[in-house]
């Protein structure tokens, strides 16, 4: 008996080592007896720890040297009274290592899962019942062999929290006495107040116990360590008590005998609680410690200029809290807010920063407890910068490498959430004076990325001056759309299907993008672009590149990016005639464009809606019209390619019938079908009468997503990472203000069209029907196929 140390150096190493140890302890369990192994499993608090509960769990699952059917499991702590059950420690456990198990067939029976009915009121009567099924299975099978717990910061092991016993002294001899109980445990510290938990006898009679500190620091094992000491071999182990009897009087019986008279036995007085009950834990057993490595070679700094703005508060902090949960963060990365004191008065700490900025926008993410909002907080750091005065970037520069703490390699992240005319100025005086000379530097920058193809070259050439293109992460949202990031494995993975993207097949690809909003709130910034520069020539054209590309050499990030540069090469810059543009009823009357026409002197032309049509001259796509589409103040919200296939010859075996199409929905409700035509059921129907249904892929259901992460957290984690598979290229950027240049100043210079008018909420201008309808899009009846019926127009 003894005590082992083991450290992970990443998130999958933990799981990976965790897994490694619990499958260990029970393969020589069931390779020296014939006996069940019985396994003791807690779950931790904070979104951060239970999903990384869950990994283990899961993982452990699809372990082959585990014979489950000789293992009974048992919960050691549980949350009682949860709002959700989904919550609950139980279901934590089904949800992965039960699932996970009978999906692979393991031969695990259900009644070897010991798991408290929360069902049953009031607590003190559900943890009699598992009080009670719990000891029975444990004189039945002689355990537990295998306990595992995480020790909280506080000290507490499980759900044994010292403000519980502390608060009553009486309740710590309730904790370790000798019966094995099940306890109603309250704490003040977690959103689930109320747990039931084995006792800390259970837990020491344990024949190895897996011990997960929740720090990776030296002192966090030391402590557990100095612990162990004292209990195997320090002076407490082995004080003995002196008994003492106080004589009362001395007398001769009647045999003659000198006799003493004690006083009557006390009752011993309740034991004193200890502030942390591990040391009486670490009497016994063989002990494990688990704890993810602290990185001494390596610091992260990931720096926001215009944190106290509108979009970092929105889009990048929520996007970096959600990371921080799912822990995809490194553990040491400090998240420095940076903004200019002259425009932001009300923020001039990281207190101000957390209390007027970000709380409310991190509050309304899902799934997060006061742990995760805390943790996240220690990371946060608030800097004021001007611009202007190099002297408060050297400060900054000073306080990211007091945050460094000597490391020997720093690696910084510049998020440059400013208007871009703000670009080049920033870029400029972090490159001479905060850019970190031991580790890589990456600059992320948002779009617009200028208004014509001009501006963007400026733009380009401006930040050329100071950093290589590998620095430079263009965002373009739309890229890490999870249907987006789908379409290389849609069309290169399934070889069949990529065949079918070709002119002898393909009639028309749509690309539609819709909004049921209109402009409020933005007016101002939108009227200066149009939905044209807002939405076609950046999103919807890199949706196109992905639909229509060849087959990358690698899946290299430049190969990739290579093969999107060659298709918008061959696409030929887009015919007015080819181009319907559309504005919405009551875009006049909002204030701010009102205000705009009254400086300009005429009413906006700027389009909330556009139709192009676009055409790619290479052999594989000769001849097809790629329809492109985008709106505002539209009937839904949605946006979705449709690929439709050419029509049956005339006169053909089934006679007129729809064309089939391949829909693939990017938001919301991301899915992938195909519509096809099948035989309808029924006794009286013939062999031609077929109708159109659906082969769905509905990436929810089939793959049970708990969450689909948002665009902005899949890239900024590639930026962390280093991956720039998912941001345009200089190139990229150049390619497509060629296409799109043309069009817009025939527009708005030369022929200065004025919007068809729409109604709000309707499917756009009639022209743009019109236009559709003569590049040979045909719409077909719904067939009523649920689920579909609600979402399939564009």
């Amino acid at each position: 008996m003894g005590i082992e140390r083991i450290v992970a150096s990443s998130e999958r190493d933990f799981v990976d080592k965790s897994v490694d140890y619990i499958e260990e302890c029970i393969a020589k369990h069931q390779g020296r007896s014939a006996s069940n192994f019985v396994l003791g499993l807690s779950a931790s608090n904070g979104r951060m720890r239970r999903a990384r509960q869950a990994d283990v769990w899961s993982t452990l699952a699809g372990r082959m040297g585990v014979d489950w059917s000789r293992v009974f499991v048992f919960l050691v702590d549980e949350r009682y009274g949860c709002s959700s059950q989904e919550e609950s420690n139980s279901y934590l456990i089904r949800d992965t290592l039960v699932k996970n198990l009978h999906r692979r067939a393991s031969g695990f029976p259900e009644h070897q899962l010991i798991l408290p009915d929360t069902s049953i009121t009031p607590a003190s009567a559900c943890a009699e019942d598992y009080e009670r099924r719990l000891c029975k299975m444990f004189e039945e099978e002689s355990g537990p062999h295998l306990v595992t717990f995480g020790l909280g910061g506080d000290g507490h092991i499980a759900s044994v929290f010292p403000e519980w016993y502390q608060s009553v002294p009486e309740r710590w001899a309730e904790a370790i006495q000798k019966k094995r109980t099940v306890l109603v445990t309250e704490t003040s510290k977690f959103e689930v107040r109320t747990r039931l938990c084995v006792n800390l006898r259970v837990i020491r009679e344990a024949v190895n116990i897996f011990v997960t500190l929740q720090e990776g620091s030296e002192e966090a094992w030391t402590r557990v360590k100095r612990s162990f000491d004292e209990e195997r071999f320090g002076e407490r182990r082995h004080a003995k008590r002196a008994k003492v009897v106080e004589p009362t009087g001395v007398f001769l019986s009647t045999d003659g005998f000198l006799m003493v008279q004690a006083k009557g036995r006390k009752p011993k007085p309740a034991p004193k609680p200890p502030d942390s009950p591990l040391h009486w834990v670490l009497r016994y057993s063989t002990i494990s410690t688990m704890q993810l490595a602290v990185d001494k070679e390596n610091h992260y700094a990931f720096v926001v200029l215009g944190a106290a703005g509108d979009l970092a508060k929105k889009k990048t902090f929520p996007s970096l809290f959600q990371l921080h949960m799912g822990r995809l963060l490194p553990g040491n990365m400090h998240i420095i807010g940076v903004d200019n004191p002259q425009f932001h008065k009300d923020v001039t700490n990281v207190t101000d920063f957390w209390d007027q900025r970000l709380r409310e926008h991190l509050e309304k993410q899902k799934g997060w407890v006061n742990e995760d909002l805390e943790s996240f907080k220690e990371r946060l750091h608030y800097v004021q910068v001007q611009l202007d005065q190099p002297d408060t970037v050297v400060a900054l520069d000073r306080h990211l490498r007091s945050l460094a703490e000597d490391r020997p390699k720093e690696h910084r992240v510049f998020y440059l959430a400013l208007p871009p005319f703000l670009f080049a100025k920033a870029v400029e005086n972090l490159r001479e004076r905060c850019w970190s000379q031991s580790g890589w530097n990456r600059v992320i920058v948002e779009k617009p990325f200028g208004k014509n193809g001009t501006q963007a070259a400026e733009l380009t050439d401006s930040l050329k001056k100071y950093l290589d293109e590998k620095e430079i992460f263009r965002m373009d949202h739309y890229l890490a759309k999870t249907l987006v990031l789908n379409l290389l494995t849609l069309r290169f993975a399934n070889r069949e299907l990529g065949h079918l993207f070709h002119c002898h097949h393909v009639a028309n690809v749509r690309i539609t993008f819709k909004e049921a909003i209109g402009v409020e709130g933005r007016a101002g910034y939108f009227d200066g672009y149009g939905i044209i520069r807002d939405i076609m020539q950046n999103h919807l054209m890199q949706v196109l590149t992905l639909v229509a590309m060849e087959a990358p050499a690698t899946l290299e990030a430049e190969d990739v990016r290579d093969e999107k540069v060659k298709v918008l090469k061959q696409i030929r810059p887009i015919a007015p005639r080819d181009c319907v543009i559309g504005q919405y009823e009551g875009y006049q009357l909002d204030p701010d464009i009102q205000a705009i026409n009254r400086k300009r002197g005429y009413p906006s032309r700027s389009p909330t809606f556009a139709v192009a049509v676009m055409y790619l001259d290479n052999e594989r796509w000769s001849g097809v019209p790629f329809i492109m589409k985008a709106g505002k103040g539209l009937e839904v919200h949605q946006t979705i390619v449709r690929i439709q296939f050419k029509k049956a010859p005339p006169n053909s075996l089934f006679g007129e019938q729809p064309q089939n199409e391949l829909v693939i929905r990017i938001q919301p409700n991301e899915a992938i079908y195909y519509k096809i035509l099948a035989k309808m059921p029924g006794l009286t129907q013939q062999a031609r009468d077929v109708e159109q249904t659906v082969l769905d892929l509905d990436l929810k259901k089939r793959f049970e997503l708990r969450r689909t992460p948002e665009a902005y957290e899949k890239l900024i984690h590639d930026v962390i990472q280093g991956e720039s598979h998912n941001f345009v290229r200089k190139d990229e950027l150049e390619q497509a203000w060629r296409i799109f240049d043309p069009l817009l100043t025939t527009l708005e210079e030369e022929e200065k069209r004025v919007p068809e008018t729409y109604s709000l909420g309707s499917r756009g201008p009639l022209k743009a029907d019109m236009l559709i309808d003569r590049m040979g899009f045909r719409r077909y009846t719904v067939t009523g196929v649920p689920g579909f019926a609600e979402d399939d127009f564009d």
